[in-house]
């Protein structure tokens, strides 16, 4: 019986995976995402790199995506001018971050956030593990990794799917924690501690496709990610 209701649940989840990746979104995102805020002080250079959520997938305006917003709130912070370009890529996994970036000599900080479509993949965790070191050493500079989401908000994801999904989540986010800290030149931005609770009870945080941030929702991410990115260039 312990094994007929196992492969009941297997049926389920691989009916719901089938449905999830077959849904249409509505958004198409930004192929490059190019946003300056003014400030009185030198421009900080920011490049940000990553999968859908880089890319502005769930909102139509450049000024609401990830990497806009957190531009803003690093100026706020600095009182610096702050460029920053986007080279998110939708469905992009850990092992193809480092074909984005197109010269890292004129950013002072790389910003990454990825590992959601590992999630969904299923990459396992080992070589997750060993793309996420192979993708900091070739940034080869100060280096921000957002961690992966919750997940929990992600209602197109039906349940019982959902549940799979954030606790596979929680084991890659787990590896990306463990390496993103051994590293000299990175440090690590807990999305799913910091800003995904936030999410919780806020109608428009996340967009109309039900798997992406809204403005709003990327406005917290923003907020976990500005500190860290402060820290790196004006180090107390």
């Amino acid at each position: 019986m312990v094994g007929l209701s196992v492969l009941a649940l297997l049926g389920v989840l691989g009916a719901q995976v089938m449905i999830a990746r077959g849904r249409d979104y509505p958004f198409e995102g930004f192929a490059h995402v190019s946003y300056r805020v003014d400030g009185a002080l030198p421009a900080l250079r920011i490049a940000m790199l990553g999968d859908s959520t880089v890319a502005g997938v769930g909102v139509a305006q450049e000024s609401d995506t990830l990497p806009a917003q957190t531009a803003q709130r690093v100026a706020q912070r600095t009182g610096r001018a702050v460029e920053v370009e986007g080279f998110g890529v939708s469905g992009a996994k850990t092992n193809e971050v480092l074909t984005q970036l197109p010269q890292r000599d004129d950013f002072a900080v790389v910003v990454v956030v990825i590992g959601s479509n590992d999630v969904t993949k299923l990459t396992p965790p080992w070589r997750f593990r060993a793309q996420t070191k192979r993708m900091l050493d070739g940034l080869q500079g100060p280096t921000v990794v957002g961690g992966i989401p919750l997940f929990g908000g992600a209602t197109a994801i039906p349940r019982p799917l959902r549940d799979v999904v954030r606790w596979y989540a929680g084991v890659l986010r787990r590896a990306q924690l463990q390496v993103v800290g051994q590293h000299p030149e990175a440090q690590f931005v807990n999305i799913a501690e910091l800003a995904s609770p936030r999410f919780r009870g806020v109608a428009d945080a996340m967009s109309s496709d039900s798997f992406h941030p809204a403005a709003v929702g990327y406005g917290f991410w923003a907020d976990a990610l500005a500190p860290a990115i402060v820290h790196m260039v004006e180090p107390v």
